[in-house]
């Protein structure tokens, strides 16, 4: 009698898993009009990516590339990669970050410094081009009809001599998206600072072992950073991509 009973109470724990390993739905739906731009914080693990769809119940396109910069390099740059995805579908929101690696790959001899010291003129002349390419990626993105823009800034990484770097580098960025933001208020354009939401004296804290990329649980931080402001102004808050109708013109401006 009892090993009869052991057997229904095994069996129908066996059917309860294979049921629920059946049944389990793809709980995400694809939002094709929300595409995810930039370098290796997102592309590496992907794992601020999944927090960021899972809180927003969607599944987004995904055209970051680990290694990726504003200008050059030996991927795709954040440019090409969003004329990549605005070629194979209208875009309603971008979710992006991009510049770190023109520093960290194209220029970190050039901006290593002491921290609170100037930045020499070469390392100088690096952010100006950064800095010409997301005014021209704004200008982009307003003529293909986007309404939202979401841009992730970045942390300080484990190397302090690049803190500075990292401190104007986000500086200018809020500039450049609080006047783009102001020319164009019917567009969402919003910088999103990491730095006060991380120590940098416990950098490798939340740094993996090259002190550079996130650990999951920073990337768990990065993802409610940006999902926060898009609950606060209304982005992708249960709107389908359905009734999004971008300009006909889309980026002939």
């Amino acid at each position: 009698m009892r090993k009869h009973i052991s057997t229904i109470v095994l069996a129908l724990l066996i059917g309860a898993l294979v049921a629920t390993l059946g049944c389990e739905p793809d709980s995400l739906e694809n939002k094709d009009c929300v595409v995810m731009l930039g370098d290796s914080i997102f592309a590496l693990s992907e794992d601020e990516t999944r927090f960021l769809e899972e809180l927003s119940g969607d599944s987004y396109r995904h055209y970051y590339v680990s290694g990726a910069q504003m200008t050059g390099g030996m991927v795709d740059t954040i440019p090409e990669q969003y004329e990549t995805a605005i070629a194979e579908g209208p875009i309603r929101t971008v979710v992006l970050d991009g510049g770190g690696n023109d520093v960290l790959i194209g220029a970190q001899a050039e901006c290593s410094t002491e921290y609170g010291t100037e930045l020499s003129q070469s390392c100088l002349q690096v952010l100006d081009e950064v800095s010409e390419e997301t005014e021209a990626l704004l200008e982009r993105m307003k003529a293909d009809g986007v309404q939202n823009i979401i841009w992730q800034g970045y942390y300080y990484t484990d190397n302090e001599t690049l803190w500075q770097v990292a401190d104007v580098s986000a500086e200018r960025a809020i500039a450049e998206m609080e006047e783009f933001q102001a020319n164009n208020p019917e567009i969402n354009a919003i910088y999103v600072d990491p730095r006060p939401h991380f120590d940098k004296y416990q950098a490798s804290s939340y740094t993996t072992m090259d002190g550079i990329h996130p650990t999951e649980g920073a990337s768990e931080t990065l993802a409610n950073l940006l999902w926060d402001p898009m609950v606060v102004n209304n982005i992708e808050q249960g709107q389908s991509c359905d009734d999004f109708q971008p300009p006909e013109n889309g980026g002939c401006n």
